[in-house]
């Protein structure tokens, strides 16, 4: 059956973030199916020409205040695509990470999202509304809707009190707070959707839900965009290992054992050594400055600034192999450059264990996996890369379900369930 669904989403283009590529494509491939679909974003970042003919609307966001953001020692806020190479290096305040719960959007902008959607709910007789995280204030727009809402899907792409992504609270109070709005989302939402599948066992075990699982994909027709493109800056006389988006994470994302590696293989092996350039393709930091000059990695490691999502996607099809980088304590952590990765159809070698993404890569084939903190580990599988042995075991397998339409008519099924639970509900 066609529907009217709403996405409440803060991550969504022209956000400089992967996270709303999601729905950018989710959005897309549901109304090629016929749904009637609608967006409330933030205004942050700006806007798009077809805003108005996608039914994406964008609330105000407190974010974008330069006042405020040199109230609180802030940069200015920067888009995709500029090509910026200047080192990022301070962390947002404890005012910002550890006093609004569950955070600060929710203070900046949930208020003004809430009262966005529920005229949008309103006036375009929206059927299910769709909230998604990280930034868990998205879930507050479906609670604020409260008992007259449509029916409700909540989006996880994180885990929330589950080996959480952000720091966390500082006194009892904040923490059983928001663990009592984690609750009160997961079970007022009439269906729960996962991205990955450790945080729905999470939710099945903790809160007696039985969340759907519906991972991230690859949007096919970005193949012509990545074909478009300047031609990336690849040396065809080395190996090129190629890294998009930015390298270290808040959350224990950390390139000291790669980089370490690297200058090992350089004392033991130099001529080999020569043959490799690491490309970096987003924002970076003085710490990883620090470590490239100290451990004399320049003549190995090439930074190219951030740029647009077409260049990146061009890069990533012209290297050698793909560099994956996640952190050694977030069970649940999948990137989503694991789907782009995907897409490019090149060998991945992904410094992860124990996580969704490590699963992904070995159960798709499509490269090695190394523990992030192992250093002679890494050492031994850049030698082996060099060799051509990573590209000689590539196999991908079964990556029908990662490709778009397939989440989207995925997602379509939990819609119909969130309506037919949301009548029972009613009539009760």
């Amino acid at each position: 059956m066609l529907r009217r669904i709403l996405i409440v989403s803060h991550s969504y283009p022209p956000v400089p973030s992967v996270g709303g590529n999601r729905w950018l494509a989710m959005a897309k491939y549901l109304r090629r199916a016929g749904h009637e679909v609608s967006v409330v974003t933030t205004s942050a970042f700006g806007s798009l020409p077809d805003d108005a003919r996608n039914g994406v609307a964008r609330a105000p966001d407190l974010i974008s205040a330069r006042w405020l953001r040199r109230a609180f020692g802030r940069p200015p806020l920067t888009a995709a695509g500029t090509g910026a190479a200047t080192p990022i290096d301070k962390p947002p305040g404890a005012l910002i990470t550890k006093v609004v719960v569950p955070d600060h959007l929710a203070a900046t902008w949930a208020p003004s999202a809430a009262r966005l959607a529920r005229r949008v709910v309103r006036e375009r007789a929206i059927d299910c509304l769709v909230t998604t995280s990280a930034y868990e204030s998205n879930h507050l727009v479906g609670l604020a809707l409260g008992g007259r809402r449509p029916a409700w899907i909540a989006d996880f792409r994180d885990g929330w009190t589950f080996h959480p992504w952000k720091p966390e609270f500082p006194t009892a109070v904040q923490r059983r707070m928001d663990r009592w709005l984690e609750c009160r989302v997961v079970q007022t939402a009439d269906r729960v959707v996962v991205v990955e599948r450790p945080v729905g066992d999470d939710f099945r075990e903790r809160l007696g839900i039985d969340p759907a699982y519906i991972p991230n994909g690859w949007d096919p027709e970005l193949e012509a965009e990545a074909a478009s493109a300047a031609q990336p800056p690849v040396d065809p006389d080395r190996f090129t290992l190629v890294h998009t988006g930015k390298l270290s994470g808040g959350w224990g994302r950390h390139p000291g054992p790669l980089f370490e590696a690297m200058a090992r293989l350089r004392s033991a092996e130099p001529a080999e050594a020569a043959r490799l350039e690491l490309v970096l393709a987003g924002r970076r930091d003085s710490e990883e400055q620090r470590l490239i000059e100290g451990l004399e990695l320049g003549g190995m490691v090439r930074h190219l600034g951030e740029l647009p999502r077409a260049e990146a996607l061009a890069l990533q099809r012209h290297a050698d192999a793909l560099l994956l980088l996640t952190s050694r304590t977030l069970v649940w952590e999948l990137p989503g450059k694991v789907f782009e990765y995907m897409g490019a159809r090149r060998p991945v070698l992904a410094l992860a264990a124990d996580n969704e993404a490590a699963r992904i890569v070995n159960e798709a084939g499509i490269g090695w996996t190394v523990p992030p903190a192992d250093v002679e580990g890494i050492l031994a599988a850049l030698r082996h890369m060099l060799r051509g042995e990573l590209a000689d075991d590539y196999a991908p397998r079964d990556l029908e379900r990662f490709v778009y339409p397939a989440p989207a008519e995925a997602l379509a099924a939990e819609v119909e369930r969130a309506v037919a639970a949301r009548a029972l509900t009613r009539r009760a």
